[in-house]
């Protein structure tokens, strides 16, 4: 298992840490072996014969031509021309864009393309008809379309496809995953993969040096059969994002509609006393239902943050090894962590907003304390008119006439604390910011913090909501009850993980222990294989 070192799913106390940290490194390992073995021959300092031609360390930068001089592929030209290659863009017609070419590249004909090293097709899919493919033929064509559609509507990639009406030439995918803007704004893109895909490993060598000697960092992934996952990319949707927000948008509407049914239709009728239906209860549907059901919400989802890793700790102590695969379910939940903890900001700061828009003494009772009547002869009149006394006395509530209880002192700051800690949470999962951070204060922010958040969110929600915590209405319990029961959960789950003997044993499986009943059945499967 592999997970992103950012935003809410890098937690260590939760079984997840020194697994990730000891995995990090063999897969450094692994990744610098890879690059050792695929960077371009010019870097390596190797001879090499690429389609009949030497390539040398003491040559200069190979000769690319590219087809098409649309808007990518002039961007494409100007950033491999600063990058120090001898390109040219080749067109049918071209006096056409002429003045708009990037300086430093050529511009021609197509029988440019016999000349160079290296040819990139930069036309849409529907024109591959129309290539020289006698010029072609021999040469490393590289293909950088993209599809308009989401869905595939073939079962060939757009770069098999090319290499079918280009049989004699080596057809590699790249690339594709950049845009004409993000090339032409001459930004620092080191850490942009750019990936690979062919079946020639020399020609794939070809392109990765040249995507490395544009800045950026060169994926191979084999064969061309790879190009399909390529060509998804571009046009996926928030592939990652897709699955948390339909989990955080059903825990809202669930919760929304527990509320909708108890304050809205339940109780404009039980709290009738005349037998009529009381709609002025539905006036409080746009602010006060919404925020209540966010506060529940974003408590709830904050907690489903860390309870992952709490279960896979306890996993980790059932098999007495940290060496086994987490089921399924569990290991898409560790990776979707980030996602939700980021909603679950966005939802408690529309919470918070909302907080401080009706944070008045009329609606905020608890806090400030019962109001004090007056009887006092209230003021006539019409409009901006001059007013007058009234002959009759009028009951009038008084709010705020004392500072705030202290209860209502310890919900605000225990919210508004909780609340910080929180956004410092998100401001971390940033990776400009993560790159800052080393593992152990990444892990202090995000563990450490993120429990202290948790808890004085569960004190802020306590602090408001004890008088009710235990007064069900309509037979749905209190709000501030339910609110708790994930979160609880979780901080029950994880109070032994963290004191002996469980702490202990856990430190020891993540330090690589292996319970002596697993070492026999490992030894067993090995001796089966």
């Amino acid at each position: 298992m592999s997970y992103s070192n950012n935003g809410f799913d890098r937690e260590v106390e939760e079984g997840m840490g020194e697994e990730q940290e000891e995995k990090g490194k063999s897969e450094n390992k692994w990744v610098t072996e890879i690059t050792k073995n695929r960077h371009s021959p010019t870097e390596r300092g190797l001879d090499k014969e690429v389609n009949g031609m030497l390539v040398n360390k003491g040559d200069s930068k190979e000769s690319i031509c590219v087809i098409g001089s649309g808007d990518f592929g002039r961007a494409l030209a100007g950033r491999l021309a600063t990058a120090g290659y001898k390109v040219t863009i080749a067109s049918r017609d071209p006096d056409r864009n002429r003045s708009l070419i990037p300086t430093g590249v050529e511009l021609s004909g197509l029988s440019t393309a016999a000349q160079a090293d290296l040819v990139i097709v930069a036309v849409p899919k529907d024109f591959y008809h129309t290539l020289p493919t006698t010029l072609l033929a021999g040469k490393v064509v590289v293909d950088v379309s993209n599809r308009s559609s989401v869905r595939r509507n073939s079962t060939e990639s757009q770069a098999e496809y090319l290499a079918r009406l280009l049989p004699s030439s080596s057809v590699v995918k790249s690339f594709n995953v950049l845009s004409a803007y993000s090339l032409e704004s001459g930004g620092l893109q080191g850490s942009k993969q750019v990936f690979v895909a062919g079946d020639d490993a020399s020609a794939r060598d070809l392109v990765s040096g040249v995507v490395r000697g544009a800045g950026f960092t060169p994926v191979d992934l084999g064969g061309l059969s790879a190009a399909h996952t390529i060509e998804d990319i571009p046009v996926a949707v928030f592939p990652q994002w897709r699955v948390p927000f339909y989990i955080h948008l059903s825990i809202f509407t669930f919760l929304y509609l527990l509320s909708f049914v108890k304050f809205q239709i339940c109780w404009p009728i039980t709290w009738s006393t005349d037998g009529s239906f009381l709609w002025h209860l539905w006036h409080h549907i746009p602010m006060d239902n919404m925020n209540k059901t966010l506060a529940v919400h974003a408590l709830i989802t904050l907690a489903l943050c860390y309870l992952p890793g709490v279960l896979a700790g306890w996993l980790q102590i059932y098999r007495g090894t940290k060496y086994s695969r987490f089921p399924a379910w569990l290991d898409n939940w560790l990776k979707m962590r980030k996602q939700l903890g980021l909603l679950m900001l966005f939802a408690a700061s529309i919470h918070a907003c909302l907080s401080v828009a009706y944070m008045s003494p009329t609606y905020q009772g608890i806090v400030y304390g019962d109001p004090v009547e007056a009887s006092v002869h209230v003021m006539e009149g019409e409009g901006w008119g001059p007013k007058t006394e009234a002959l009759n006395r009028t009951s009038v509530k008084v709010f705020g006439t004392e500072k705030m209880k202290w209860r209502g002192e310890c919900f605000l700051m225990s919210g508004v604390f909780g609340f910080s800690l929180v956004v410092l949470l998100g401001i971390t999962s940033l990776p400009s910011v993560t790159a800052t951070l080393s593992w152990k204060e990444f892990a202090f922010v995000q563990s450490g913090l993120g429990w202290t958040a948790m808890i004085f969110l569960c004190a802020h929600d306590m602090f408001y909501g004890w008088p009710y915590m235990n007064s069900p209405s309509c037979g749905i319990p209190s709000g501030f009850q339910y609110a708790l029961y994930i979160p609880f959960l979780t901080i029950l789950l994880k109070l032994p993980l963290v004191v002996p003997p469980l702490s202990t044993h856990l430190a020891r499986i993540r330090a690589g222990y292996v319970r002596a009943g697993r070492q026999k059945d490992s030894a067993k499967q090995e001796e089966t294989v």
